[in-house]
């Protein structure tokens, strides 16, 4: 990668925290999902079940994904890709195992205008257990985008202010990408020095880094994030992570105070 090179999509996370998992709980809960658009029956159950494990989350985290941004993401990044990225980074707050599906149902609805949509609703029983976070208040940072929607060619520049001197990582997330890396390192690259000491940083450090779409995306519109970790210690990351989840484990082993956070953006086509 070169920082002159074009933007793919980017998903952003800051750490704070040292990670260990508290006890598991034991929950039951039920998605649902409603298609009204052209999804097949099994994609719908699909979907439902997503939702499922997405409670099962926020129901032992308590982060919560509202409607609204599950609504958003489907109208710009399409329902399939939305579910499984609010899945991804609830997932970062907690981890799930032993999913067990108790009962499914699929059935079909009529709306006023006459249109017959597929019903799903999946209820499932799994193992959820939160990450505990270590916090330190004083440890701290701040990001600014210079756009939140972009075309094709633009430029986009980050603004980070810190409250004090970390290690900082920024990573590129592509889950349109089925076939290749999903996950690339946008800073630092080669020989580029990420511990930062002023208390203000900009990216791209030289050069620059331009958005373009995606030529794989029949879309009009997507939704892309950056993500950021800032630790108080060196973490030997990867270049790039073929999955989400294996960014995540070693994220979860790292083992080192960190802050996170995530930033996403739209680009036009």
């Amino acid at each position: 990668w070169s920082t002159n090179s074009r933007m793919k999509k980017i998903y952003l996370i800051i750490f704070l925290f040292f990670f260990s998992f508290a006890n598991a709980d034991k929950v039951e809960v039920e998605g649902v999902y409603r298609n009204a658009g052209d999804i097949s029956p099994n994609e719908t159950c699909r979907l439902a079940k997503e939702r499922a494990k997405l409670k099962a989350l926020e129901s032992v985290t308590g982060q919560v994904i509202s409607s609204e941004e599950l609504e958003k993401c489907s109208e710009v990044d399409g329902k399939s890709s939305c579910e499984r990225n609010q899945f991804f980074l609830s997932s970062f707050n907690g981890e799930i195992s032993e999913i067990e599906e108790i009962d499914k149902k699929l059935n079909t609805e009529t709306l006023s205008s006459g249109e017959i949509i597929f019903v799903c609703k999946i209820k499932i029983k799994a193992k959820v257990a939160a990450l505990e976070q270590e916090k330190d208040p004083n440890f701290d940072f701040d990001v600014k985008l210079n756009n939140y929607n972009f075309r094709d060619g633009d430029n986009l520049e980050i603004n980070i202010d810190l409250n004090q001197e970390m290690y900082l990582t920024v990573f590129q997330i592509l889950p349109y990408e089925e076939k290749n890396y999903q996950v690339y390192k946008l800073f630092p690259l080669n020989d580029e020095a990420n511990f930062i000491q002023n208390d203000s940083f900009k990216l791209p450090k030289t050069n620059k880094y331009e958005i373009y779409f995606p030529e794989n995306v029949r879309k009009k519109s997507i939704d892309e994030y950056l993500f950021f970790i800032g630790s108080k210690k060196k973490i030997n990351w990867l270049n790039k992570y073929s999955k989400f989840e294996d960014l995540k484990k070693q994220f979860i082993n790292s083992k080192s105070l960190v802050k996170w956070k995530y930033k996403e953006y739209t680009i036009i086509k």
